[in-house]
């Protein structure tokens, strides 16, 4: 199941960055959008949209969702970005003799 960025999910990124006093800068952002798929030209402009609202450590996360989800601009950046999948699947069909290594095989002598 794919997993979406949202406009909450965002703004909990935002108001964390926010409430430890750390500027929303495009390496804090980077950082936090780690386990999501977006590319370094989307962080920017994902960075400069974030500073468009004018946020600040005095905003609720509630506030700053709404902020969020009031940006058209925001909100088509966002629907985009997935999040990256934990669990990788293999599959293989295997038929004769052999193993079914799908990736690099160590093999140990026994000495």
């Amino acid at each position: 199941m794919e997993e979406f960025l949202t406009g909450a999910i965002l703004s909990g990124i935002a108001y964390e960055v926010m409430k430890c006093g750390v500027v929303m800068s495009i390496d804090e952002l980077k950082q936090r959008l780690k386990g999501w798929l977006i590319s370094d030209s989307e962080i920017l402009v994902l960075a400069d949209e974030l500073k468009k609202l004018e946020l600040t450590n005095e905003m609720s996360e509630t506030a700053i969702e709404r902020k969020i989800s009031d940006s058209h601009d925001l909100q088509k950046l966002i629907k985009n970005i997935k999040h990256t999948s934990e669990c990788n699947t293999i599959i293989q069909h295997h038929s004769g003799s052999g193993d079914n290594i799908g990736r690099d095989k160590i093999i140990h002598s026994g000495k």
